[in-house]
């Protein structure tokens, strides 16, 4: 039986030196692993299972795409594999000889596994293929470059979203608005093809599909994480992106909201949700000090039929241990501040 990644590599036009045989331990056939990365692959059952996991994920991604999706997909791949050479040694280089060390070797586990977990983003929901696309930027750290045990010797930024698989004008405008909105929070500018990123902090920007309400609504969930090499841990920050497809944009607060004083009454409403919710664990002192977070369309999640959920970010009105809190408000408190239109929002009609 042909192994996974050789069919891999032929649908991606890769050049492999691996031959198609059949495989006990990974994707491929071990008995012609000849680079370091393929080797570790062979000898480490967990990046060798991670190895299969992928494979198999790759080829239920890319069934039933479009041409033009198919593509884009198998461009990706290219990249991510490109990617995961440089990414896990010790100068952001491919590793010619020698073998990779424990680190090394834990390193790739981790970009095998969350490479899996983009592509199954891959699916059908409610009618509208979606699928994932991503960049990658390994960068070496030169902090690092003298110390031969450092655990970070290589900066990793990814930025991945997802697009729709249609031609239609429709289709094309959410995509568009999408690119254009991950660029800038991943610090892309326009047509710029590297991340604008230090070398000595990993990041991951992902914009992945949460919600569908009616044909009038897609909800994404925006996840940031950032992790300065050297600091105690990392910090991370949640937001919602509502893509309204009659407007072909996001949410703004009048859609939802309107008339006078429904920031101040959202405001008192959300504070003393919060309190009611966390209780001891806040240290919400002044409630103007969460003004600009309540009345921001990306911390509004819209999934909640009884009210609506207002998320807040680590260290914003609770220890960093805590989590990011969420204060839920009831649509019936908030009746009389919602917009004329505020039903067609919540349910997309």
């Amino acid at each position: 039986m042909p192994s996974r990644l050789i069919f891999l590599a032929a649908a991606l036009g890769l050049h492999t030196a691996i031959a198609v045989a059949p495989a006990a331990a990974a994707s491929f056939d071990c008995a012609k692993a000849a680079t370091p990365f393929e080797k570790a692959i062979c000898d480490n059952p967990d990046l060798s299972a991670a190895d299969d996991r992928l494979a198999k994920t790759y080829q239920t991604a890319i069934g039933g795409l479009g041409e033009t999706a198919l593509a884009a997909m198998r461009t990706d791949q290219r990249a991510w594999l490109d990617h995961a050479r440089r990414a896990c040694t010790t100068n952001a280089q491919p590793l010619n000889s020698g073998s990779y060390d424990e680190r090394g070797v834990s390193c790739l586990e981790t970009l095998f596994s969350s490479r899996s977990d983009l592509l199954e983003q891959s699916r059908i929901i409610k009618g509208t293929r979606f699928y994932p696309q991503a960049r990658y930027e390994a960068m070496p750290d030169p902090n690092e470059a003298d110390n031969p045990d450092s655990y970070f010797p290589v900066a990793l930024h990814e930025l991945a979203y997802v697009q729709i698989d249609d031609t239609t004008p429709e289709a094309e405008a959410f995509n568009t608005l999408v690119r254009a909105t991950a660029d800038e929070q991943a610090g892309f500018g326009g047509d710029t093809t590297e991340y604008d990123m230090v070398d000595t902090s990993d990041t991951t920007n992902t914009i992945f599909f949460k919600e569908r309400a009616g044909t009038g609504r897609i909800t994404l969930e925006s996840n940031t994480y950032w992790f300065g090499h050297g600091a105690a841990h990392g910090n991370w920050a949640v937001t919602y992106l509502h893509y309204l497809n009659s407007e072909s944009r996001w949410l703004e607060a009048d859609d939802l909201f309107a008339g006078k004083g429904w920031q101040k009454a959202l405001l008192r409403l959300a504070a003393d949700a919060l309190r009611a919710e966390h209780g001891d664990n806040l240290y919400l002192d002044d409630d103007n000090d969460i003004a600009d977070a309540v009345i921001d369309p990306t911390r509004w999640d819209l999934s909640d039929p009884y009210g609506l959920v207002i998320q807040f970010q680590p260290y914003e009105v609770a220890p960093y241990v805590y989590g990011a809190p969420t204060a839920r408000v009831s649509w019936d408190d908030l009746s009389a501040y919602l917009a004329e239109g505020a039903d067609s929002v919540r349910y997309g009609y």
